[in-house]
């Protein structure tokens, strides 16, 4: 269940679009941990991606978009890691800038727990069908390229800054290292070989860019906002029990066509670990 977080106002009364009060994000981070939830990195994510290594079987990934100090980690998410080892993703902005920003963020980084990956690099400008090839590349790469140097780490996921992205786009990001992409179009969770994508634009969600004719869902894993995800929980929880229970049913029936079928070339399934 991957999760988008902005701003988090500690005072708010309430939440608003791209800032979630303080109450509502502990309380969201509680409910997560009470429905059996844990959070996983970005090489945790990518790894079950591509080759379905274990993860938990409810696993969250807290995504928080945008450069902030230290203090915004320390106060909201050093907590959650020391009681239950759960790290926190930021989507970070590649502009060369700041060094006392880069400075914090990179101690951060070092203590394992503040996962970094690229945000763009201008980011203030969405990717478009427009976009020459010469400004996505210098947006995919300038990210990257930044956070190797302050960082002394290769990012392996891009998160669409605006949520803009397109076809050209997606083609390119792997050509340049990136495994993973992350859009702000809240279509679902996702699973091994199963990322809810849209063929076209829907009047529910007009923002939302449709996935499908870019080819490539790895590189448009939908996001959950953080002020609807508590709301999303039970639907996340009944689609992972439909899953599950899915994959009981057809156990055998699968066991049997890999011994007959694939056995042969890889040998026996391994023993469960």
């Amino acid at each position: 269940m991957p999760i988008m977080i902005h701003a988090i106002d500690q005072d708010a009364a309430s939440s608003q679009l791209l800032k979630i009060s303080g109450k509502d994000f502990r309380q969201m981070m509680n409910d997560l941990h009470e429905f059996g939830f844990q959070a996983i990195n970005m090489q945790q994510m990518a790894d079950f991606m591509y080759n379905n290594a274990k993860i938990p079987p409810r696993s969250v990934l807290l995504i928080v978009d945008d450069r902030a100090y230290a203090e915004k980690f320390n106060t909201h998410f050093r907590g959650y890691f020391e009681d239950w080892g759960w790290p926190v993703v930021n989507a970070y902005i590649g502009l060369d800038e700041r060094p006392d920003l880069w400075a914090e963020n990179a101690a951060l980084s070092a203590e394992g727990w503040v996962d970094y990956e690229s945000h763009g690099y201008i980011h203030n400008t969405p990717i478009t069908d427009s976009s020459t090839d010469e400004y996505i590349t210098a947006e995919l790469s300038g990210a990257m390229t930044s956070i190797q140097k302050y960082m002394n780490k290769t990012p392996i996921a891009y998160i669409w800054p605006g949520g803009g992205f397109s076809r050209r786009a997606v083609e390119l990001a792997p050509q340049l290292g990136y495994q993973l992409g992350f859009t702000v179009n809240p279509r679902g969770p996702v699973m091994y070989n199963w990322i809810p994508q849209a063929d076209a634009y829907n009047a529910s969600n007009p923002y939302a860019i449709p996935e499908t004719p870019t080819g490539n869902p790895l590189m448009t894993i939908p996001r959950y906002a953080d002020i609807n995800a508590r709301g999303e929980l039970d639907n996340v929880r009944q689609i992972s029990e439909q899953a599950a229970a899915y994959a009981e049913q057809n156990k055998a029936t699968e066991l049997e066509y890999y011994d007959i079928v694939c056995a042969p070339t890889y040998g026996p399934i391994p023993p469960a670990q």
